[in-house]
Order: C-alpha cells, then structure tokens, then sequence
C-alpha cells in the first residue's frame, strides 16, 4: 500500500539524498556510495543522517523501509528505483 504524500507534513529529499538512499537500499557501506559518487564516506555519513532524521527512522534499514513505505524508493524485480524529484 503506497502512503499518499501530504506536501505539507512530509519530508522533502534532495537529488543527492535520493542517490544516496538508492545505494543504501542496495545494501552498499557508506564508503562505497562514496567511491559511486565520488564525495568523502564523512559526507556520505552526514547524507544518511539527514535522510534518516527526515524520515524519522531509527537506523538505516527502518530509514529504507519509510523510504518505501513513502515512495521515495521502488523495488522492481532485485532493482532499487530511487523516485525522482
């Protein structure tokens, strides 16, 4: 069930956040989405953090399942979509 999004009350995700979820989704380490994006694993850590406070998530896996749950992301077939904005 897709949750309706409400402009008012829910989060708004950078470009570059979106990136960066997509490969967190994907199971990638923070150093790794760094070498993809080529931008230091510290600022990868920052983006996750922000991504996880906006979504009010607890840790990084509840931050993929809001994500989902708020169709920031799409799982097709083993793929990772990140919606674009």
């Amino acid at each position: 069930m897709h949750h309706a999004l409400n402009l008012r009350n829910d989060p708004v995700l950078t470009r570059r956040e979106a990136e960066i979820l997509k490969y967190v989704a994907l199971g990638l380490s923070a150093k790794e989405v760094a070498r993809q994006v080529e931008i230091s694993p510290r600022t990868v850590d920052r983006h996750i953090e922000n991504i996880r406070l906006k979504l009010r998530a607890k840790n990084r896996t509840h931050m993929v399942a809001c994500a989902v749950r708020a169709g920031f992301l799409e799982l097709m077939g083993g793929e990772v979509r990140a919606m674009q904005f």
